[in-house]
């Protein structure tokens, strides 16, 4: 601020008038600047157990315009991981929109036992409110459950509510956490009404728009064409041969092997779309008509469309990450992924539209593959360690059931019973402990909710069973397996660990002010939302913890 003296009242009044003007110059001018520098559009696009090496193992087989485009003309961050357990889908898109981990946000897994230990629950049910777009009873969804703002509430909050934010996904979870408490709308698709649909939350009534798509029966389309491979099923060399002993097969199969004969199956399979590549082409294409009606990006105010690619995680559960069916749904993503860029840049213009694209989590490869390999894996049963650690506290303290649940990897006592009892619950904790470490096979580290709240794990991984712990949420002890162990599977694959098959996902920035390059340096998926609010000039969310890449956002100084 300067100050000028002068005697003349009216020379003052001129000054002042003269400084008044030249700063609501600035302002405006300023206010002006900033808005060309915000992009129109922002896509979060998150693709459902992508593990890192995806990119280079089908990278000759990747058309142009998609994945290639991204790395080639982007910046790929290629040493991007997860620092939480457990790696679920609701933990992993939680952690990317919030900047935040399981210990501040809340949303510890996909599933948990609630405050008290008794109360099993869906991470987003709330039966507060209903489904809207069917008459379905269960999916009563709402992101109440995350504790924290993420990047799309800032968003929103900066714009004075002007900026539209909308979240899209086959599973609930994958829409709903990314577009936060504050979002337009969170949009899922419900396999029995065929319908994309959302909660009360958001609105009353569906869109037009949202009426005239589902009008359109685009899912029996899908589920009348039968799923053979996009090219001769010898060229898919980077994959095991198709007919093996280690994927699951649809109900009516006889083997899990090309053609799947999707209208002969479907009868047996109700959720068969979400287990095959076109369920991707149905999030694609109500994605693009979500930008079409609601006029993404010509609002005036930059708006976010967060798109989940769920059919990724389906395929990759059923079949493995080494299976043909898991290569082909990764070569039509990239086909997917090329028609969405080229929509949004047609539509708006690449210099308007700022892409990023990662993983919730990655995929650790089917258990009986891996021992022909030599490899020391195996599978855990949560039914088998819950029974084990019931009958060994029966045998201890003439109880039984003391035990109510394993889930997620953790021993949820029956606390009610164990006090009631009369049993000491922190002994009954330490001696659950001290067994299965000693008897469940493949345990590797096993803590007590103690040990983790006070940082007294002494393990490798102690860090991410610490980031992945919300008390009232969480069990009374942890068991980390062995690598190469997974949960309830001898079929196909599963995630959830810390390791690094599992926490190792593509980070990559395209679009908007984006300069193209590469990071091999370590990036934590933290940091990916205080990268976002340094690139659109907004506050982070109260939880985060990341900081932004400074390779990304260096040409904002």
């Amino acid at each position: 601020m300067i100050f000028i003296f002068m005697g003349n009242k009216k020379l003052l009044l001129a000054s002042a008038l003269l400084s008044l003007a030249a700063a609501s110059l600035f302002f405006f001018g300023s206010l002006h600047s900033n808005e060309q520098k915000s992009p129109k559009l922002v896509i979060g696009i998150v693709i459902d157990q992508m593990a890192y090496d995806y990119i280079p193992r089908y990278w000759n087989k990747y058309s142009e315009n998609g994945f290639k485009k991204l790395v080639n003309e982007g910046f790929f961050c290629k040493n991007a991981n997860y620092m939480h357990f457990p790696t679920y889908t609701a933990v992993g898109h939680t952690c990317i929109y919030t900047g935040s981990v399981p210990s501040i946000n809340g949303i510890c897994a996909n599933d948990w036992v609630d405050s008290g230990k008794t109360f099993y629950r869906y991470c987003a049910d709330d039966t507060n409110y209903h489904a809207v777009g069917c008459d379905s009873k269960e999916d009563r969804m709402a992101p109440t459950s995350l504790l924290v703002n993420t990047i799309t509430d800032e968003l929103r909050i900066s714009s004075g509510m002007n900026s539209k934010v909308i979240g899209i996904a086959l599973k609930d979870r994958g829409g709903i956490f990314p577009a936060g408490h504050k979002a337009n709308a969170s949009y899922w698709y419900e396999a029995k009404s065929k319908n994309w649909i959302t909660s009360s939350y958001y609105m009353n009534s569906l869109p037009e728009w949202v009426n005239n798509f589902n009008k359109k029966d685009l899912p029996d389309k899908y589920l009348n064409t039968v799923w053979n491979t996009l090219l001769p099923i010898n060229e898919y060399t980077e994959s095991l041969p198709d007919d093996n002993n280690f994927e699951e097969k649809f109900k009516g199969e006889k083997r899990p092997v090309f053609p799947h004969d999707i209208p002969a199956l479907k009868e047996k399979n109700p959720n068969i779309l979400r287990y095959s590549p076109f369920g991707n082409t149905l999030t694609r294409e109500f994605a693009e008509e979500t930008i079409k009606s609601e006029k993404l990006g010509m609002n005036g105010y930059t708006d976010f469309l967060c798109v989940s690619f769920s059919s990724t995680d389906y395929v990759g559960h059923k079949f493995g990450p080494n299976s043909i069916e898991a290569e082909d749904t990764y070569l039509r993503m990239d086909l997917e992924l090329a028609d969405l860029l080229k929509y949004a840049e047609e539509t708006l213009g690449r210099e308007n539209v700022l892409v990023f694209l990662t993983a919730d989590h990655g995929i650790c490869s089917n258990p009986e593959y891996l021992k022909t390999q030599g490899v020391d894996a195996g599978t855990f049963y949560h039914k088998v360690v819950l029974d084990s650690v019931n009958a060994f506290l029966f045998r201890e303290y003439g109880k039984d059931s003391l035990a109510m649940y394993f889930l997620n990897q953790q021993v949820f006592l029956n606390r009610g019973r164990v006090v009631s009892s009369g049993l000491p619950l922190d002994g009954v904790i330490n001696k659950t402990a001290d067994y299965i470490k000693q008897n469940v096979p493949g345990a590797e580290d096993v803590f007590t909710a103690a040990q983790i709240k006070y940082g007294m794990t002494q393990s490798e991984y102690g860090s991410f069973f610490l980031n992945g712990f919300y008390e009232s949420r969480c069990g009374d002890v942890f068991v980390n397996f062995r690598k190469f162990w997974i949960e309830d599977r001898t079929k196909g694959a599963e995630h959830g660990s810390p390791y690094e098959y599992d926490t190792h996902v593509p980070l990559i920035w395209y679009g908007w002010k984006i300069k193209k390059g590469e990071l091999n340096t370590p990036v934590k998926m933290v940091d990916v939302t205080p990268t976002l609010a340094a690139l659109l000039g907004i506050n982070p969310p109260e939880g985060c913890i990341g900081k932004p890449i400074k390779e990304i956002t260096d040409f904002l100084k």
